[in-house]
């Protein structure tokens, strides 16, 4: 579906709050993650390792493409990271925001690792 002009220049600015938003949800779950003394370090390194992968994957899949043909498609996956709100949602069009109403919100959730250590 084509864009509006109106539409992408209220995009760029959502996309730049999203964009932080996502930055700042992998620095605390960093930290969330490296604070669980209940794991081992090894356990915390992996979970770390895991998670920075798996979101280094998300970024280039949400934002890289993002462009006037990809913006509701990009949007979609920013709701479904849960990285806008509702409310910052509504500065987009009546079609602008039915073309994205498909996206389920789904967290990030940390995939913790907690398996036993190998000897070397």
């Amino acid at each position: 579906m084509a864009i509006s002009e109106n539409d992408w220049k209220k995009c760029k600015g959502l996309r730049k709050i999203a964009l932080e938003r996502f930055h700042l949800g992998v620095l605390s779950d960093v930290k969330l993650v490296s604070d669980n003394e209940v794991l081992s370090p090894v356990n915390r390194y992996r979970t770390l390792c895991r998670l920075v992968m798996l979101r280094d994957k998300d970024i280039v899949r949400i934002f890289d493409s993002f462009s006037c043909s990809g913006a509701l498609s990009s949007l979609a996956m920013m709701v479904a990271y849960d990285l806008l709100t509702d409310t910052e949602l509504v500065v987009l069009s009546e079609d602008a925001r039915d073309a994205i109403s498909y996206a389920v919100r789904q967290p990030y959730k940390i995939n913790w690792v907690n398996e036993p250590e190998s000897e070397p």
